[in-house]
């Protein structure tokens, strides 16, 4: 499911306007020398809910195959946009949204839904001197927590009896 994440949020961020080859996996501090506009992925632990629903039913001639969902499963992600410019960042956060798809097909078929749950804007505090703000540098990014849930299935094959016959026997 993480490689499904990864390349949502991707072609997501590519659509609102982020430079290609920017999407990257978080780091542990700002660093100056990675470019900014970028975003950073976090992975949160899975959340597995045992459910066992049958999904579908097909028959054959010769077998009923039963598909059930074995678990429901819940990722968050973390996307963190950093940028210098806030215009620019408030454009692309709109944008991002609006490009995140409700959801797709994993790589087992299965569906697996898409939700921006919230967004948290954060800059560092004004640097004043006296009654004066001086701006070194220009740094706000935004935290973006999604959810997809999915699930892992699982079939059941039934063997079919294709024709019988009944013989009666009378004493």
């Amino acid at each position: 499911m993480q490689t499904f994440a990864t390349e949502t949020i991707t072609r997501a961020a590519l659509a609102a306007g982020l430079p290609e080859g920017r999407v990257i996996d978080i780091v542990k501090k700002d660093n100056l020398t990675i470019e900014r506009p970028r975003v950073e992925i976090q992975f949160m632990p899975e959340r597995y809910t045992r459910t066992g629903r049958k999904l579908s039913v097909t028959r054959t001639k010769t077998e009923q195959i039963r598909k059930r969902e074995l678990y429901e499963v819940e990722l968050t992600v973390n996307v963190n946009v950093l940028a210098d410019d806030r215009a620019w960042l408030e454009a692309f956060s709109v944008d991002f949204v609006a490009a995140l798809p409700r959801g797709g097909n994993d790589s087992r078929g299965n569906w697996i839904k898409v939700r921006a749950r919230e967004a948290t804007f954060s800059r560092p505090s004004d640097k004043r001197v006296g009654d004066e703000v001086i701006e070194v540098f220009t740094r706000v990014n935004r935290l973006f927590v999604l959810t997809f849930t999915g699930r892992i299935t699982g079939e059941e094959t039934e063997k079919l009896i294709p024709s019988f016959t009944i013989n009666p026997t009378f004493k």
